[in-house]
C-alpha cells in the first residue's frame, strides 16, 4: 500500500513539474521608436507567478505561457534608469498556438510606474540632467518635424488654389476670344488642348511612380494597397493584405500620415484610412 501511495505522489509531482513547460508560445520583437530597429538588451517582464524576466540579446523574445490573461512589459535602461517603456496585454485561450506581440518602446510619460528589481553597476560621473536633456532634444526634433510638414502642406494647398484660379481666368479669356475664330482654328486649339492634357496625365503618372519609388519598401507596399482600394480602406482590412504585425502596420500608417499622404479617422473600434485629397488626384483617383 505504501508503494502505491509513493507511485501516485511521484506521478502527481511529475504532472505538476511538467505543467509550466506546456502552453502557447508568445513571442515578438522589441523596437526602438526612433529608428524602428530591434532593441537589444531590453528587459521583458511577464506577470506570471512567479514573475518571469528576460533580457533580449538582439531585440527578440519568447515565452511559453499557459492559458490566462497576461501583461507584457518592456523596459530599456540607460545608466540604470528607464528611458524607454512599453506594455501590451495578451489573452491565451488554449495551450496550443503562437501569439505575436511586438512592442514599440517610447520615452515614458510617467516615471512612477512599477519597475523590475534589476541591479546595475554604479554609473560614471556625469553632468546632472543629461537624461532630461535627451528627452527635451527628442521632443524638440519631433515638434520641428511636425511644423515643417504642416507648413509644406499649407504652401502646397495655397499653390494648388492659386493655379486653379489662374486656370479659370485663362479659360475665360480664351472663351471671349473664341467667338472671332473660325471652326478650323477652334479645332486646332481643341487638339492642342487634348495633347496638353495627355502630357499632363503622363507627367502626373511619372511623378506618382517617382514618389512610390522614393519610399521605403513597407511604406510603398502599404500606399499601393490604399491606392488600389480607391483611396479608402479600413485598418483591419489593410492588415489582412499585409504580412506585418498589428503594431508594425500601426507604425507604418503613422509614418505615412506624418509624411502627409494619408489621414486616419476613428470609426467604431477601428480606423478608416483615407488618401489625402491632393494625392487622390495625384494618383489618378479623380
Amino acid at each position: 500500500m505504501g508503494i502505491h501511495r509513493a507511485l501516485i505522489a511521484f506521478a502527481i509531482l511529475m504532472v505538476v513539474s511538467l505543467y509550466p513547460c506546456s502552453g502557447a508560445v508568445v513571442h515578438g520583437v522589441v523596437y526602438n521608436w526612433e529608428d524602428l530597429k530591434p532593441l537589444p538588451k531590453a528587459v521583458i517582464v511577464v506577470n506570471t507567478t512567479p514573475e518571469q524576466k528576460y533580457v533580449t540579446p538582439d531585440g527578440h523574445y519568447s515565452f511559453n505561457l499557459p492559458p490566462g490573461h497576461y501583461v507584457i512589459r518592456a523596459y530599456y535602461y540607460r545608466n540604470g534608469r528607464v528611458v524607454l517603456y512599453a506594455e501590451d496585454n495578451v489573452t491565451i485561450k488554449s495551450s496550443n498556438g503562437s501569439y505575436i506581440v511586438d512592442l514599440i518602446l517610447f520615452p515614458p510619460l510617467n516615471f512612477n510606474f512599477s519597475q523590475p528589481n534589476i541591479e546595475f553597476p554604479a554609473p560614471a560621473a556625469q553632468s546632472s540632467g543629461s537624461n532630461n536633456l535627451y528627452a527635451y532634444v527628442a521632443a524638440g526634433i519631433l515638434a520641428v518635424a511636425a511644423v515643417a510638414v504642416a507648413f509644406y502642406l499649407i504652401r502646397k494647398r495655397r499653390g494648388d488654389e492659386r493655379a486653379e484660379r489662374v486656370g479659370v481666368s485663362n479659360a475665360g479669356k480664351t472663351g471671349s476670344n473664341a467667338g472671332g475664330m473660325d471652326a478650323k482654328s477652334a479645332g486646332v486649339m481643341s487638339a492642342s488642348a487634348g495633347e496638353s492634357e495627355g502630357m499632363e496625365v503622363q507627367e502626373s503618372q511619372e511623378e506618382a511612380r517617382n514618389v512610390l519609388a522614393a519610399l521605403p519598401d513597407d511604406l510603398r507596399e502599404t500606399l499601393e494597397i490604399i491606392v488600389e482600394a480607391g483611396g479608402r480602406i479600413t485598418q483591419k482590412e489593410l492588415r489582412t493584405k499585409l504580412r506585418y504585425s498589428e503594431a508594425k502596420v500601426s507604425l507604418i500608417l503613422t509614418d505615412l500620415e506624418r509624411r502627409g499622404y494619408i489621414e486616419k479617422v476613428r470609426k467604431g473600434r477601428g480606423n478608416v484610412v483615407f488618401l489625402r485629397d491632393e494625392y487622390r488626384k495625384f494618383f489618378g483617383l479623380e
